[in-house]
């Protein structure tokens, strides 16, 4: 921020104020989409990652009531499966997947559809159900709360009381609740990827501290406290850091809101609540963090380094900083080069324990499908027992609470051993237990787009 941050520290800025403004835009947009019921939002959500943007709703959701559950079909049923996994990871595990499935439900085929990944594939699903030619089944990028405010979503709740693996409570709370809008459900999460703090090892060692889960900083001036050890600054420019909490990984922001007490978006009320006293104390802190810490300059900072996540152009990855933040998939998709080890995320003064955020991966049955009971079949397979096929693959973890825990991913057994992997799979499963609620709101994308434009 260089010369526009002094200046903000010159006029005392009010970060109230400045959380506040950032939802202006996003206010009349919140509104249309939730009806004139909905009491008016104070702010924009944190940013998180997407791939595709849906629109925002302008209107009031048109009724996603769904009808009567419709029995299966007889004889053999054909239903289109809509995607963009390009991947030569998912082209290889996909297949598998839609074998199993078949197998065990011999009257039902599975047509695989893909239309390239890029641009355009969240329109071209909307546009067929507008036409009434929609999928059997979605891969969705952003939360089904989006296209269930606009009508967009067939109702899972009277097939989900019939289930065999995939009722309600069968499913972590909070991840569940991201397919759900105005009590009821219109998708399915296969995985939820819980974040962390993935820590060098090397480097510990190098200042003589021993690693442990149960003795690693729990509070954020204990980890303050941490980063200072291994933070090297020389003529003002950063060299090496500690950890970077406010660098990337913005889909993280629900659980540093919730760790001091906070919460960006409240389904209960539709009401957005980041201008709140435990978020402004919480940019607060990273305020002060970067100041202190890192010479108050964020501009530089980040001229210094990628201090975001684990990935091999991250400053992590190449050494330069002892911890930084990502998701579970980090363990095997990032190419660590290094020992490394995962903790949990610290609490903030207005908090009292750590907790967590994901990333899902999601399922649903546009509105319209003409074979809702297979479909929802198919999604049911691939959030339960056919995300085992997926998961020795990728290591997403399982949104669903009965995934076997032996089943792990095989890249990470070979890279760190039996032992270690099904520590790491614990602990990411186990995380999963305090996950925030988070991918809730109507206009979702758009009110993170908004918010992240003005930090």
């Amino acid at each position: 921020m260089g010369t526009e941050y002094d200046e903000v520290r010159r006029k005392s800025f009010d970060r109230r104020a400045f959380l506040r403004a950032a939802a202006i835009a996003g206010g009349a947009a919140v509104l249309a989409a939730c009806g004139s019921a909905a009491p008016a939002p104070t702010a924009a959500p944190a940013t998180a990652p997407t791939t595709d943007t849906a629109a925002a709703p302008t209107s009031a959701p048109a009724a996603t009531t769904a009808p009567a559950v419709v029995e299966p079909s007889g004889g053999q049923v054909t239903i289109e499966w809509f995607n963009r996994y390009t991947t030569p990871t998912t082209q290889e595990v996909i297949p598998l997947m839609i074998t199993a499935f078949e197998q065990a439900n011999p009257n039902i085929k599975v047509n695989y559809q893909n239309p390239g990944n890029g641009e355009g594939y969240i329109e071209a699903m909307l546009s067929r159900i507008a036409g009434g030619n929609p999928p059997d089944v979605a891969t969705l990028y952003e939360p089904p709360v989006e296209f269930a405010a606009r009508g967009s979503l067939f109702e899972l709740d009277e097939f989900m009381k019939d289930a065999v693996t995939a009722k309600k409570e069968a499913f972590f709370p909070n991840v569940l609740k991201s397919c759900e809008w105005q009590g009821k459900t219109y998708g399915l999460p296969s995985s939820a990827g819980a974040g962390a703090v993935y820590i060098n090892t090397a480097k510990l060692k190098e200042k003589n501290i021993t690693f442990s889960q149960d003795t690693f900083p729990k509070t954020w001036d204990e980890m303050r406290a941490l980063s200072k050890e291994f933070t090297v600054v020389e003529n003002g420019e950063v060299k090496e850091g500690g950890f970077v909490p406010f660098a990337g990984n913005s889909w993280l922001y629900p659980a540093w809101s919730a760790m001091n007490g906070g919460q960006i978006f409240d389904s209960a009320s539709n009401t957005y609540k980041i201008d709140s006293d435990q978020n402004v104390q919480w940019i607060e802190s990273w305020v002060t963090w970067l100041n202190e810490e890192y010479g108050g300059d964020l501009e530089k900072l980040n001229t210094a380094g990628n201090w975001a996540g684990t990935y091999p152009d991250s400053a992590f990855n190449l050494g330069k900083v002892a911890m930084a933040t990502e998701g579970s998939w980090s363990t095997t998709d990032a190419e660590i080069p290094f020992d490394f080890e995962v903790a949990k995320l610290p609490y903030g003064p207005g908090g009292s324990k750590s907790m967590t955020a994901f990333w899902p991966n999601w399922w649903a049955l546009p509105k319209g499908t003409k074979h809702p009971a297979e479909a929802f079949k198919l999604i049911e397979f691939i959030s339960t027992t056919g995300w085992q096929s997926w998961y020795k693959f990728i290591m997403d973890t399982p949104a669903w609470k009965d995934f076997p825990p032996d089943v792990l991913t095989t890249k990470l057994v070979d890279s760190v051993g039996l032992e270690r992997a099904k520590g790491y799979n614990s602990f990411f499963a186990s995380y999963l237990n305090d996950a925030v609620e988070m991918w809730t709101s109507p206009v979702e994308t758009f009110a993170q787009d908004a918010l992240g434009t003005a930090v």
